[in-house]
């Protein structure tokens, strides 16, 4: 059990058995991780502008019940100004019911990962400005980048938990 009473282990899934799993997709374990523990955090602004090139406002990284409550709109979103235009070769675009919102740099600055190469293993994509562009091939490069010092296989993520 964690120190904050949600049972998250160090691999993101309860004791139970019980996988982090949104709107029928599945949370990478690293990430699911952080999240139940508590420790899925903003790191410093200058790291948030070096990795997205741009200016955080508000930044905030989903806990549990924010993720879910977020994703339950999102999975319904037909606004084009969301979705990207498939004509512009810059803008990777997204697919609602393909994608989880796990954070915002600020106020329409969504932080996403997009699972239509993988399910398993969904890239992140960042809406910048009206564009999304990858950040990361994967949860894993997105943490390392995020948590330079620590990187995803040496996150402590919940009391009692070794780094990996």
């Amino acid at each position: 059990m964690s120190a904050n009473g949600s049972g998250a282990s160090g691999n993101g899934v309860r004791a139970g058995g019980e996988a982090l799993v949104v709107g029928g997709l599945t949370v990478p374990p690293e990430l699911a991780g952080l999240i139940r523990a508590g420790t899925w955090v903003p790191p410093a602004t200058e790291v948030l502008r070096r990795i997205f090139d741009d200016e955080p406002v508000q930044p905030c990284f989903y806990s549990e019940s924010v993720l879910v409550r977020e994703n339950h709109d999102w999975h319904t979103e037909t606004d084009p100004v969301w979705l990207g235009d498939p004509a512009d070769e810059r803008n990777e675009g997204i697919v609602p019911e393909r994608s989880l919102s796990i954070a915002d740099l600020g106020p329409d600055m969504p932080v996403m990962l997009d699972y239509r190469q993988s399910l398993t293993d969904p890239r992140v994509l960042y809406m910048n400005d009206t564009i999304w562009v990858e950040v990361a091939a994967n949860v894993r490069e997105f943490l390392t980048l995020l948590y330079p010092d620590k990187g995803p296989d040496r996150v402590v993520v919940s009391e009692g938990d070794e780094p990996r």
